[in-house]
């Protein structure tokens, strides 16, 4: 270094050296190490105390000891010991240990099975050790027996969320709803469980959507599922678990055949919710100062249901109800009513007493509205009304253009109406003609006959929709474009292999009904009309004709009427007639890839 008029100057070889160094310095990426390939494996098992397998247990306490640090994951959800005991054991962690203790004393003689499923996973990759089970006995034998099946949605066949399987040995037909099971597992998320450590007997075979959580059937509203038959454990026609309780093999199996794995699929549950029975009043409400509403729980026959409101002439409302007669509107026309912030009902209903008798039911309900404070600025200008319509898009040939309202209409005035037909660039008026929805008092529809490939315009002028409280549109334009058959394709087929009353529906992949038909099968059935894209066909076995389906009931010993879909989805194309024959002598069919995908809790 050399000092030069008091600056200091870095020479020769020392300069350029300090130099280069600078630069692969500057160049350099800082990055964190790799640290290696991503840990993708369950904790390892290093001991039980006592261990896994073990007869004539006595404690009231296990230990199981890790490799590494675990955690558990929603161990309140998914842990559960088969037979069921009455206390749940408590489950908690020490250091790398899993200890697991009880109050309650264990039947003699019993396996006991401790799932945990996928719950406890390591500590830092959250890697799961797959259907961990404990399992001990307290008798000489360990229950060696297995046996595995399905649950499925009896309406929909897809998997049930939250399903219990259970499995008595006691017969009788009360005892899902007041017993506990023998044995009890839990499907995993494609709807496929298995029990083990059964013992050989006799047993009735159930699946429940425990909603109250004491693994019983005692609720009208919970998904049930019951097999048909007894069945009978043996060492002949079921299988016993090797020790690592993933491989399955016959009792009698030799060891070529002990690798092999059992598929899930034996016995087959379609669940369902009962029919409710008990006719109630669900609700009332008041969504708006010009109308109160109300729902059944059941449909109600003609005439059953009433309601008076109170201080109100007879002319000033009108009630309206849905097709099924479960749900009712009252439209209140008075201002004087409506302006109420409170009305009073005498409402007359049809309803189920202790002595499960249908009555007829009266009470006095209190309807409440407050309207909103206007703005501080002043009175706020009324919106002009606006309808909700079908005409945006190309209407298909026959259908009427609809025009609906947030609450009902009057008679539409057509002189401010102007209907105007257009075939190439000439436009011809012709006279708009309108009807009330009969279902529907908010909804009109245009009877104006349309023919296929049509080009229509219809103004609306100010007020020519006008609703009971006097709210009018403004000025509207609509353009109306008619569809031709050859826009579209259609479905039709042969059905076959089953004989008797079947309802054959079009479903969106949403498995929303589109169109369906009530044919006697073998039949043919065709659907027209369709708007290019995939669609599904379901079909119902209408076994007792009455043109809808019906579900199950346990107190009748009667399953739902079966379902089955065509196996795969049909993609229609414009201006073609799609042509599929089905064979229906297979029940309960759903292709896996027209399942909704699990979704595994994380």
């Amino acid at each position: 270094m050399q000092i030069v008029d008091g600056r200091r100057y870095i020479s020769g070889r020392l300069g350029v050296t300090v130099l280069v160094m600078f630069f692969i310095l500057s160049c350099a990426k800082i990055s964190s190490p790799t640290g290696g390939p991503k840990d993708l494996d369950p904790p390892v098992i290093l001991k039980s105390q006592p261990e896994n397998g073990t007869v004539m247990f006595t404690g009231k306490s296990f230990t199981v000891t890790f490799s590494e640090y675990v955690i558990l994951d929603k161990i309140t959800e998914k842990f559960m010991v088969s037979p069921p005991v009455k206390t749940k054991p408590l489950v908690r962690l020490k250091g790398k240990n899993l200890l697991v203790s009880w109050e309650d004393k264990l039947s003699d003689s019993t396996t006991y099975t401790f799932y945990f499923q996928d719950a406890i996973r390591d500590n830092n990759e959250n890697n799961p050790i797959p259907n961990f089970q404990y399992v001990f006995s307290t008798g000489p034998v360990l229950d060696s027996l297995s046996l595995s099946g399905n649950v499925f949605g009896a309406f929909d066949l897809e998997v049930v969320p939250d399903a219990l399987v259970t499995m008595y040995s006691n017969l009788s037909d009360t005892a899902p709803a007041r017993l506990l099971p023998a044995y009890i597992s839990k499907p995993d998320a494609s709807g496929g469980f298995m029990i083990n450590n059964i013992k050989p007997g006799h047993y009735r075979l159930y699946a429940v959507r425990d909603l109250n959580g004491n693994k019983l059937y005692d609720l009208d509203d919970e998904t049930f599922a019951f097999s048909d038959s007894i069945i009978d454990i043996t060492p002949e026609t079921n299988f016993s678990i090797t020790p690592d309780t993933i491989k399955y093999k016959p009792a009698n199996a030799t060891e070529t055949t002990k690798a092999d794995i059992f598929t899930f699929g034996t016995h087959r549950l379609y669940a369902f919710i009962r029919e409710l029975k008990k006719q109630y009043l669900k609700y009332t409400e008041r969504k708006s100062s010009g109308s109160v509403g109300f729902a059944l729980a059941l449909p109600s026959d003609s005439g059953q249901v009433s309601i008076v409101l109170t201080g109100a002439a007879p002319d000033s409302w009108f009630m309206e109800n849905n097709a099924r007669r479960d749900t009712f509107m009252v439209w209140i026309t008075s201002p004087e009513m409506y302006d109420r912030d409170t009305i009073q009902a005498l409402l007359t209903y049809p309803f189920t007493d202790s002595t499960k008798t249908l009555i007829q039911k009266t009470d006095t309900i209190i309807f409440r509205f407050r309207k909103p404070e206007p703005p501080r600025a002043g009175a706020k200008k009324i919106p002009a009304l606006s309808l909700a319509t079908n005409v945006g898009t190309k209407i298909k040939p026959g259908t009427m253009p609809a025009f609906t309202a947030p609450a009902p209409l009057k008679e539409p005035d057509t002189s401010r109406m102007i209907l105007m037909q257009i075939v190439d660039t000439v436009k011809t008026r012709i006279r708009a003609e309108f009807i009330k929805d009969s279902t529907n008092s908010r909804r009109i529809l245009m009877k104006t006959p349309l023919k296929a490939g049509g080009i229509y315009t219809l103004l609306c002028l100010r007020g020519a929709f006008t609703d009971i409280y006097g709210n009018a549109t403004d000025s509207t334009f609509y353009k109306i474009n008619v569809g031709i058959p050859e826009d579209y394709g259609s479905v039709a087929s042969k059905i076959s292999g089953y004989e008797g009353d079947v309802i054959i529906q079009l479903l969106d992949n949403k498995e929303k009904v589109l169109k369906e038909a009530f044919i006697k099968s073998p039949g043919q059935v065709k659907f027209e009309l369709i708007d290019k894209g995939r669609y599904r066909l379901k079909a119902i076995y209408d076994i007792d004709s009455n043109k809808r389906w019906t579900t199950g009931d346990f107190s009748l010993k009667r399953n739902p009427e079966p379902v089955s879909y065509y196996p795969g989805e049909l993609d229609v194309k414009i201006n073609w007639d799609l042509e599929q024959d089905w064979d229906l002598s297979v029940m309960y069919s759903k292709d896996v890839s027209l399942r909704t995908k699990p979704v595994t809790k994380r």
